[in-house]
């Protein structure tokens, strides 16, 4: 039997159903990938809870999404096609979905990423008994889309503060959080300016409003391209990032996020040099916590834990954002 969620005014309790429970909205832009979209969207189809809307925002796709999609979507009634006039970028698409969205709960799908059968039970069953909780994310797997490496498991931090995710962007990507609407109220929007690291944004902004949760299982799965497909975009996100956010975060978080920024500079060995140099900054603290990062990626390459990067910084830093003094990993 399912677990589901019945919600009751401000009181929310898991109870089991049968073909009811909270209405979850998926939000899964696309533009030009037929294949991996009709992957994603059987993910979703698939999923043991049942009560869904699925709302596939088709980004102006050369061929249509619900051409594309028509073999896996079969007639199934809870799924919509939205198409957008002209190219607007992921951000907006998801905006869209959100318009469109009349669920409690909604959950984002990136049309190259895709599910585990039970995610988004097992989210709602977290929320049901949390429900302080505004978001909720989940270890995932990392998956070579060319099928080159095995897949490996991100596993981050088991909690995580408004304070600490100024710093990195623990709660990860679209794929692996659900939101809980009624919290969240108009932060549970996209801003689209950014060029990047816009899910960055929006969770800072949710946890800034309710508590962050995290399911401790494998509930996704991530194809990872390698490296930053986008470099310039990601710098201009994260510059994005700092301006709007930088005068609510710590001196030693600007300090942090300037280096970072300055890591995205240069390609090649210039890159690698000015990652050694922006490892120097004025604040001892924060350089050790940067050393202490860049450790954390090398050793979690070799140990295929890619996690071990965002709980060694969530280890680092206290939950009001402020740098702990003496080094406290959480790596195990």
């Amino acid at each position: 039997m399912t677990w589901l969620l019945a919600v009751q005014g401000d009181s929310a309790d898991v109870v089991r159903a049968d073909g009811s429970g909270p209405l979850v909205s998926v939000i899964l832009p696309t533009r030009d990938r037929p294949g991996s979209l009709c992957a994603a969207l059987e993910s979703v189809i698939l999923q043991s809870h049942r009560h869904l809307e699925v709302l596939v925002v088709d980004d102006a796709s050369g061929t249509p999404a619900s051409d594309a999609a028509d073999a896996v979507v079969r007639g199934d009634r809870r799924v919509r096609f939205e198409r957008l006039d002209a190219p607007g970028g992921a951000a907006r698409a998801r905006n869209a979905g959100l318009s469109l969205a009349s669920g409690d709960f909604v959950a984002f799908l990136d049309d190259d990423d895709s599910w585990e059968r039970q995610k988004v039970e097992r989210q709602l069953e977290y929320l049901g008994s949390h429900s302080e909780v505004g978001i909720v994310s989940c270890h995932y797997w990392v998956v070579d889309p060319h099928g080159r490496r095995a897949p490996i498991v991100y596993r981050g931090p088991a909690s995580y503060t408004a304070g600490q995710v100024q710093w990195m962007n623990l709660p990860g990507s679209f794929s692996f959080v659900m939101a809980r609407r009624s919290l969240l109220g108009e932060e549970l929007s996209l801003d689209e300016t950014f060029p990047s690291v816009e899910d960055w944004d929006l969770w800072l902004r949710c946890v800034r409003v309710a508590p962050a949760g995290v399911v401790p299982e494998t509930l996704a799965r991530h194809s990872f391209h390698g490296g930053l497909s986008k470099p310039t975009s990601e710098r201009l996100g994260l510059d994005a990032f700092i301006r709007k956010h930088g005068t609510s975060m710590p001196e030693a978080c600007r300090v942090f996020q300037g280096a970072h920024l300055r890591m995205l500079a240069g390609r090649g060995l210039g890159h690698r040099a000015e990652v050694l140099r922006s490892l120097a900054t004025r604040s001892p603290g924060v350089s050790t916590l940067l050393v202490a990062e860049q450790l954390a990626r090398q050793i979690g390459r070799a140990r295929r834990d890619p996690g071990m990067v965002a709980r060694t910084v969530a280890g680092l830093v206290r939950p009001d954002g402020s740098t702990v003094g003496a080094w406290r990993h959480r790596t195990r």
